[in-house]
């Protein structure tokens, strides 16, 4: 069965509570990755999977920019100073709050076009439409009077004229799916698949298919430019913090087991990618051993993180595990399913809440 988003059937999408900077009260830092993104092509023709984007929520107190050059950069903002960190960190976080608002409404409308495209299989069933619950819409949440589509000055100008005219895009194409699903709603209300067969409403769905995958192409370009933005932003605020190895540490895991994902995801055939999933995997539990050797942070100079980071590795242990009995078991069959992949996001959505545990 097609589905716009197979994962959010199972996971469910959440937002991302915005936690305060001690340093220069800056908003909580969110940065979306595109490590944290699938697209499958061979799958089904029009399936879309996309996983909850990653967000970092930094709570910490950070010290002052150091100034020193950071090899490990790759924009020119990871030496921009704190005035403009804040303006990028603020407008990361409006732009995340916006891709995730307009997650939430097409994950609402997946599960009726489940429903409904299976329904038009065979229209006369008194259960065919039945469940389908009405999705809504929410205005995506500004702050200081940031909007997805006013980035900052601290913002190159090709970086101000992408992100614009994306916004634009991803904004009308948003609206097509809106007023496309309201058509759809309408015809199934009012029956009228009684009139052509079904034929309109099976074009419908087509159509929303098709401009979720549009929709989805300017997603990817803007999660890929935030990821390099606010990764470079991020650094800046914790060049000289006492416990950033572990948050380097513990963002390199999540970024390695999202690459992971991706690539158990990119062919249903698994022995097509069976010798790179057995070479990537490996990879993962060494990087895994590593990060779990470090020492835990002093509990008594960082009261609970100690318990935390130890927590955070468990859960990686958890997706290991996970991904290792898949990997058993498609090399018998030889084929992954969608629930392989459902699983191990949610795995990942559970790495996810771990972080955000450690660093608040």
């Amino acid at each position: 069965m097609r589905s716009v988003l197979n994962c959010f059937s199972i996971i469910t999408k959440k937002m991302f509570k915005s936690k305060t900077l001690n340093w220069l009260q800056l908003f909580g830092l969110k940065i979306a990755s595109i490590g944290d993104q699938i697209y499958e092509n061979d799958y089904t023709m029009k399936t879309i999977l996309k996983v909850t984007a990653l967000a970092l929520t930094l709570s910490f107190t950070a010290c002052k920019n150091d100034q020193k050059k950071d090899d490990n950069a790759k924009t020119a903002y990871a030496e921009a100073d704190e005035k403009d960190v804040n303006a990028i960190i603020e407008y990361n976080n409006v732009m995340v709050g916006f891709t995730d608002k307009n997650n939430d409404y097409i994950q609402r409308i997946e599960g009726n076009i489940v429903k409904i495209e299976k329904g038009l299989q065979n229209p006369n069933d008194r259960f065919a439409f039945i469940g389908l619950i009405q999705p809504f819409s929410i205005n995506t949440i500004t702050r200081n009077g940031v909007k997805p589509d006013t980035p900052p000055s601290a913002l190159n100008n090709d970086d101000q004229k992408f992100f614009k005219e994306n916004v634009v895009a991803m904004t009308g194409l948003l609206d097509k799916i809106k007023e496309t699903y309201s058509a759809l709603d309408e015809y199934i209300k009012a029956e009228d698949w009684k009139d052509d067969k079904g034929n309109k409403g099976k074009a419908l769905v087509d159509s929303i298919y098709g401009l979720g995958k549009k929709y989805y192409t300017h997603d990817e370009l803007v999660l890929a430019r935030l990821n390099l933005i606010g990764d470079d932003a991020e650094r800046v605020i914790l060049k000289t913090h006492p416990l950033k190895e572990y948050i380097f540490a513990l963002k390199d895991d999540r970024s390695a087991t999202a690459a992971f994902t991706k690539l158990m995801a990119s062919n249903k055939s698994y022995k097509s990618i069976e010798v790179k999933a057995k070479t990537a995997y490996q990879a993962l539990e060494d990087q895994h051993h590593k990060h779990e050797a470090m020492a835990a942070p002093d509990a008594t100079k960082y009261p609970g993180k100690d318990g935390y980071f130890k927590n955070f590795n468990q859960r990686f242990n958890d997706y290991l595990i996970a991904a290792r009995k898949m990997m058993r078991d498609a090399a018998a069959s030889g084929k992954l399913t969608d629930y392989n992949i459902e699983e191990l996001v949610r795995h990942q959505d559970s790495m996810r809440s771990a972080y955000n545990n450690f660093v608040d």
